[in-house]
């Protein structure tokens, strides 16, 4: 970014702290089944790590707060565990938590951490997160109302049952209030390590940061859009620069960031039609 002489310094630091970056640590959640969809009474089992997804490197996992949010708004329980990951690039095992919870009546679910201020040195600031994970159970009940959390995003395009390709829309809040013309980043988990020379490549050789963590903007009035190539698990994040914390004698800027997981099947083919020639056989009647 071309940066004017006469800049202040402060003013400098907020736009290299908004603008275009390379992907960000990132609270990371998956389940140990295939897909977002459970039924009542079943056990949903998540893992958590802090890191970047696409690449599957895992940091030492900071411990969070966790709770589920039950179809009409209530509260389930759900039992964090520590565990180990293993962390492709060093080759050692990062600590990271196993989370479970038990859906007892159909609808939308969502698993939701709330993280305390996080020190990201090679940035100079705090990172503050809300994340949330849709769970899906039988009926479509609950997945667009708000949790209330600090920094959010609402879905307005239903967060499961889409292919490959979908166009996903969502509404950014913080503190109750549309979240204007901020940065939405958003990060495809890959599920395994992915080194250096697997990623993809510009024209020059270098990594293609911008193809592995998006970018785009919400509107003066909080919306978004953003597309979903490929299937799987992807991350949305927003953030907002909110106050600072003292580091070293020193203060640094904190960033309070929403991030919502959801889920993206597989393109599915429907039936084709019988070539050309070919009758169709006829229905058996009743």
């Amino acid at each position: 970014m071309c940066r004017r002489w006469w800049v202040p310094a402060a003013l400098a630091a907020l736009a290299l702290m908004w603008g275009a970056r390379a992907a960000a640590h990132v609270f990371t959640l998956w389940p140990a089944t295939p897909g977002c969809y459970g039924q009542a009474g079943e056990k949903a089992v998540w893992r958590c790590f802090f890191g970047h997804p696409f690449e599957m490197l895992v940091e030492d996992t900071p411990l969070p707060k966790v709770w589920v949010r039950a179809p009409g708004g209530r509260r389930l329980p759900a039992l964090l565990k520590e565990i180990r990951l293993p962390d492709g690039e060093s080759g050692k095992e990062r600590r990271a938590y196993e989370v479970t919870y038990t859906p007892d009546v159909s609808g939308d679910y969502y698993l939701v951490l709330e993280g305390d201020p996080v020190w990201i040195p090679e940035e100079k600031v705090f990172y503050r997160d809300w994340v949330k994970a849709v769970w899906h159970v039988g009926v479509e009940k609950g997945w667009d109302e708000a949790l209330g959390l600090e920094v959010e995003i609402i879905p307005l395009t239903r967060p499961y049952g889409w292919p490959a390709g979908v166009a996903f829309t969502g509404k950014a809040m913080f503190k109750g209030a549309p979240l204007t013309r901020a940065w939405v980043e958003l990060e495809r988990l890959s599920g395994i390590y992915v080194p250096p020379e697997q990623r993809p490549r510009d024209r020059f050789g270098r990594e293609n940061s911008p193809l592995l963590s998006r970018s785009a903007k919400t509107d003066l009035n909080g919306y978004f859009t953003v597309t979903l190539d490929q299937p799987g698990w992807w991350v949305i994040t927003v953030r907002r620069p909110d106050g600072t914390l003292p580091r070293e004698g020193k203060p640094y800027p904190v960033e309070k960031r929403g991030s919502l997981w959801l889920y993206v099947e597989e393109p599915w083919a429907p039936p084709r039609p019988p070539a050309a020639g070919v009758p169709e056989v006829p229905a058996p009647r009743p």
